[in-house]
């Protein structure tokens, strides 16, 4: 199980896979968050995404993930960041396009070789 964070000052979103298609949590995941300076919480069961807009003068998004953390809700050791998400995401592009590449050059000289077999044979 993977946790997703992204931050920018004011907004964090975290991806909390043990919330997903359990409304009940919503409650519980707000309590938790209701941290003097946030200014609101948007919750998404569908997709386990919590999105936390907050005044970045009066919250430090640390205490957020700690809190989430005491609670049972998140672990920094299996979270995710957007910029290691885009780096598997280009590795996996980089391998199939390698595979592609190399499955075209095997038909174009698969394809030269049954030409010059059928030239030579007229």
């Amino acid at each position: 199980m993977k946790y997703y964070v992204h931050h920018v000052p004011g907004r964090l979103r975290v991806k909390i896979p043990q919330i997903q298609h359990k409304p009940k949590m919503t409650a519980r995941i707000r309590h938790i968050l209701n941290h003097p300076g946030v200014d609101s919480i948007r919750i998404k069961n569908t997709t386990g995404s919590v999105l936390v807009i907050y005044d970045p003068d009066m919250v430090n998004p640390n205490d957020l993930l700690d809190s989430l953390t005491e609670n049972g809700l998140f672990d920094r050791r299996l979270s995710i960041s957007i910029d290691e998400q885009l780096q598997k995401a280009a590795q996996k592009t980089v391998q199939k396009a390698g595979k592609l590449l190399f499955g075209w050059t095997v038909g174009k000289a698969l394809e030269a070789s049954g030409l010059g077999l059928l030239a030579a044979l007229i």
